[in-house]
């Protein structure tokens, strides 16, 4: 054989290792993170956020998990994502004797299949009308 039939056959086999290196860190305990468009709601009104993948892609039909304003800390809500990794929480509440504790918080994500588990580290406050 010649050399160049040698170099031929290592960059092949060198981009078939590439390929399959991206392949299986696209598939295989992907990192994701949750993302809210808003700090501060309005009583009544809504706010949004989206799970999105390392690599900038909504993950879709996910479940992530939350505190309500006053509820106890075992209580957990749930909403999940939809086709484009968005969800949207509406109708906000907002407890008068709830005082500090008047906020939406601990949005979880626990991981699905290739996908990490992540928490939005932010609260989002809510405010009387």
């Amino acid at each position: 054989m010649e050399m160049k039939s040698y170099y031929l056959i290592i960059l092949l086999v060198a981009f078939i290792i590439c390929i399959g290196v991206f392949w299986f860190q696209f598939n295989n305990n992907v990192t994701t993170f949750i993302m809210i468009n808003e700090t501060e709601v309005v009583e009544n009104g809504s706010f949004s956020g989206m799970l999105v993948d390392a690599y900038g892609y909504g993950v879709a039909n996910q479940t992530i998990t939350f505190h309500k304003p006053g509820y106890e800390m075992g209580t957990l809500v749930d909403v999940t994502t939809n086709n484009e990794g968005e969800f949207t929480i509406d109708n906000v509440e907002y407890l008068p004797d709830a005082g500090n504790d008047n906020y939406y918080g601990n949005f979880t994500f626990a991981g699905h299949d290739k996908y990490q588990g992540c928490t939005f580290e932010g609260n989002i406050t809510v405010h009387p009308k």
